[in-house]
C-alpha cells in the first residue's frame, strides 16, 4: 500500500486481497473481493472473477462507467504515509512495506489518540448477509437464501432474486454491495431494486441498530487496536488430550504455547497451562476468538477471572490488563 491513493482505493483493509476494474481516468467499473467471517476466500473463486473481468471489458467497450471521476489525476489524494501513526508503526519494521491491514490499524490508532475511537469502527464493509441477503459466491448478485427474521425477510425478498441496485447504485459483485453498505448509517432504511422473473421490483429494508456487527470478527487484524489482548498464544486440545484431562469436546480448552504479555505472567499463567474459562466464557474457541472477547468487551486496566488446568489441578487466577494500550 506504499504511496497508494486512499481516496480512490477504498476497501476493507483487513482483507488479504481486493481488486478494482477501472479505466485510465480512474472510473471504477466494478470491485471484486470481500469475505465473510467463516473463510477468507468465501467469495473468491475463478468463475466469479472471470465474470467480473468479462463484464468490465463489456462496460469499457460501451464506455459505461460512472461519469463522476472518483479522483482526478491532478489531485494526488491521501496516502497511507500521511496517517500520523503510520510513521511510528513503520519505524519498528525492517521491511518498510505497508500492508493493507496497516492502513486500518494506523487509522484506528490515530482515532484512539484523539479520543474518538469506538469499537464499532472495526466492523467496516459489512456483507449483504448482515441484512439477511445470503448471495451466491459464484453469481454474486443472486440471492441464494434469506436469513430468518432478517430485514430481508421482512422486506419480502426471496431466494432467486437478483440484486440490481443498492441505494440507487448499480451493483455487479459482492464487493460492490459491500462497498455501498459501508457508506450507510448505523440505522435507518435502505432502498434496493431486485429483479424477479425478469421484472424490477423496488424493496425497502430497515437497518436495525448494530446491523454492521458480525458474530466472529476474530480474523480482523485491526481488532487489537480497540481493546486489550490476553498476552499469550495457544492451540485447541485435540480429542485425545481432552479425554485424558476429562474435558468436554464442545467447551473451551486452549493450551498455552507462548506468552508475551507481562500481565499474563503476573497472573501466574504458564506455558503448558490449559485455559478452560476466560472472563466467564467457556465456549469452544480458537486462540483468535479468545483474544477477540476482551478486545470487544473489556477495557484497558480491567481485571478478569481465568480458570486453567495445570496437570490434574484446576486453578483460578485473575488477569489485569495494562492500563494503557501500546503505541
Amino acid at each position: 500500500m506504499n504511496g497508494v491513493n486512499l481516496d480512490l482505493f477504498q476497501f476493507e483493509y483487513d482483507l488479504t486481497w481486493m481488486s478494482f476494474f477501472m479505466d485510465a481516468d480512474h472510473r471504477i467499473y466494478t470491485r471484486y473481493g470481500g469475505r465473510d467471517d467463516s473463510d477468507p476466500e468465501s467469495h473468491l473463486n475463478r468463475e466469479s472473477l472471470l465474470d467480473a473481468m468479462r463484464l468490465s471489458l463489456a462496460l469499457h467497450k460501451m464506455d459505461d462507467a460512472p461519469r463522476r471521476r472518483a479522483n482526478p489525476k491532478r489531485e494526488p489524494g491521501r496516502t497511507p504515509e500521511q496517517i500520523p501513526t503510520m510513521t511510528t508503526m513503520m519505524a519498528k519494521r525492517k521491511n518498510k512495506c505497508i500492508h493493507c491491514h496497516d492502513v486500518k490499524v494506523a487509522t484506528l490508532k490515530h482515532l484512539r489518540n484523539q479520543g474518538r475511537l469506538e469499537r464499532d469502527m472495526v466492523f467496516t464493509y459489512p456483507t449483504p448477509a448482515n441484512l439477511g441477503l445470503v448471495v451466491d459466491a459464484r453469481r454474486q448478485t443472486r440471492i441464494k437464501s434469506v436469513g430468518k427474521d432478517s430485514p430481508a425477510t421482512e422486506a419480502g425478498i426471496q431466494p432467486g432474486d437478483l440484486i440490481d441496485q443498492v441505494a440507487g447504485r448499480q451493483v455487479r459483485t459482492f464487493g460492490d454491495v459491500s462497498s455501498i453498505l459501508n457508506s450507510l448509517p448505523a440505522s435507518g432504511r435502505l432502498n434496493l431494486t431486485v429483479r424477479r422473473d425478469g421484472r424490477e421490483t423496488p424493496v425497502t429494508l430497515d437497518l436495525p441498530a448494530g446491523w454492521k456487527r458480525t458474530t466472529d470478527p476474530s480474523w480482523r487484524e485491526s481488532l487489537h487496536v480497540v481493546g486489550p489482548n490476553c498476552g499469550l498464544w495457544g492451540r485447541k486440545l485435540n480429542g485425545k488430550e481432552r479425554q485424558r484431562l476429562k474435558l468436554s469436546s464442545d467447551k473451551l480448552a486452549l493450551k498455552v504455547t507462548f506468552i508475551w504479555g507481562p500481565h499474563t505472567r503476573k497472573a501466574g499463567i504458564r506455558v503448558g497451562d490449559v485455559i478452560v474459562s476466560l472472563d466467564g466464557q467457556t465456549r469452544n474457541m480458537n486462540i483468535k476468538q479468545l483474544h477477540a472477547h476482551p478486545m470487544l468487551h473489556r477495557d484497558w486496566g480491567d481485571t478478569i477471572p481465568v480458570t486453567i488446568r495445570r496437570g490434574n489441578r484446576t486453578l483460578d487466577v485473575r488477569m489485569t490488563f495494562p492500563r494503557t494500550p501500546p503505541n
